[in-house]
């Protein structure tokens, strides 16, 4: 049985093309790759669109009647009639003269290139950001080898990375944050380049320049360093031993600032490991410091530390989608955090972050997997279409969609397994990294209020 959002199967009609009109809305039974049009369910303007059906070779359409412009849907189907009629007539008259085969359909037009085209500029940059990430991890896992018995060594391959990083971010003004596949290495690689990632961006939404960038960025690479030094059974606590897991929070602090100590580590990078449990209100670990004795990158850290730790939790803890880890941030942590700090991270990624799977405006299902800070209500979402693989299906840049919104973001719970299958971040685990031209250079221009 149909949901209220499905429309019944009597709400359609087949047409063939020379009968579509203006203000006929139709679904196309292809797949994104085989046409232009930037969705597949749309209300047609013109000539123009109708034309590129015909060139693409289709033959027929499902018009849907309820969403079609009346006026056009009742000219189509009298047309139609008129055309049965026709064959009816003809069908009687006798045998009539062989009608000649149908030329094959010419080659796809120019949009329809340029559509291929941005998919592989797509494809390439999800390539470069997967690519550089893994080589990052790599780096950071060879720190973490080297940091206990070559401290000094190891500070200045974290120092490299940091540097990197940073260039990476600065060298373009369009660097955004953008969902990728599964990430390399372990679970605490990838949640210490998850809050380097995110801890740079917000840096840089703050306002803080290139100097302080690198010492924040090589405070977030290295600010849980300390667990190096804890046994086992504190390493792993989980949160069915809150008096131990307390336990590991001072030690794993202490520890990090020792061992950054013994690293030669600038004072401001020592304050990122040493206060990124500290929270504004003073309810923070190890020393309850509050507002400006904190400083602002370890005030960054915190924030994007607990975010990933919602989002990426340790065992016995509950997962959060990203867009529940913004709300529960904002509800009830919003007091041990610094406000302008809160406010620029919730600019930074929107109310859905990557990894947040929502329902657009028209029903259709989509994951986000970028949002530009500029414009961080109209994220890149990467559509669901059962009939395509995950890799080949649409990328959708809502700044060039002013018809198209987010209605609502959605728990994976509450999902058919095909769905979670086709969307979810592998895992369940989400992995942020830059991202470079994600949007065409005419997209970003359109903005969208």
């Amino acid at each position: 049985m149909p949901s209220a959002a499905t429309p019944a199967s009597d709400d359609f009609l087949m047409l063939p093309v020379d009968r579509l009109r203006a203000g006929l809305f139709i679904h196309l039974d292809l797949g994104w790759m085989d046409h232009p049009f930037p969705r597949g369910r749309f209300r047609l303007d013109g000539v123009d669109e109708i034309e590129t059906l015909r060139r693409l070779g289709v033959n027929e359409v499902r018009v849907q009647r309820s969403t079609s412009d009346a006026a056009a849907l009742a000219e189509a189907c009298e047309a139609r009639t008129l055309d049965l009629r026709g064959a009816t007539s003809a069908s009687t008259a006798g045998p009539a003269a062989a009608t000649p085969a149908p030329s094959a359909a010419p080659m796809p037009d120019a949009a329809l290139r340029q559509r291929r085209a941005q998919q592989q500029a797509q494809r390439d940059s999800l390539a470069h950001s997967e690519r550089v990430h893994a080589q990052v991890t790599r780096g950071w896992q060879s720190v973490m080898r080297d940091v206990v018995a070559q401290p000094q060594q190891a500070r200045q391959a974290a120092e490299a990375l940091a540097h990197g990083l940073c260039d990476e971010l600065l060298g373009d003004p369009d660097t955004t944050v953008r969902l990728i596949g599964e990430a390399a290495g372990t679970a605490q690689s990838q949640h210490a380049m998850n809050v380097t990632v995110l801890s740079l961006l917000l840096g840089r939404a703050l306002g803080l320049d290139g100097a302080a960038l690198q010492d924040l960025a090589l405070g977030a690479l290295l600010h849980d360093v300390g667990k190096l030094l804890l046994p086992d059974h504190l390493r792993n606590a989980d949160a069915s031993n809150p008096a131990l897991q307390l336990r590991e929070c001072r030690e794993h602090v202490a520890q990090g600032v020792r061992l950054g100590m013994t690293m030669g580590l600038d004072a401001e990078v020592l304050r990122v490991i040493g206060q990124h449990h500290e929270w504004h209100d003073g309810s923070g670990l190890p020393m309850g410091l509050a507002g400006p004795a904190i400083s602002v990158s370890a005030r960054v850290v915190a924030l994007v530390n607990r975010y990933d730790r919602l989002c990426n939790p340790r065992p016995g803890e509950p997962m959060r989608t990203p867009h529940e880890a913004q709300a529960l941030l904002f509800a009830h942590q919003r007091a041990q955090i610094d406000p302008a700090v809160l406010a620029a991270f919730i600019k930074l990624l929107g109310v859905y972050p990557p990894g947040s799977i929502v329902q657009l405006s028209d029903e259709r299902l989509a994951l986000v997997v970028a949002v530009h800070p500029s414009r961080p209500l109209r994220p890149t979402v990467r559509m669901h279409d059962p009939r395509l693989p995950a890799d080949q299906t649409q990328l959708l840049h809502l700044n060039s969609q002013p018809d198209l919104g987010i209605r609502r973001s959605l728990h994976p719970q509450h999902l058919p397994r095909a769905v979670v299958d086709a969307l979810a971040p592998r895992g369940g685990r989400i992995h942020c990294y830059f991202a470079h031209d994600l949007e065409p250079a005419s997209q970003r221009q359109a903005q969208v209020a």
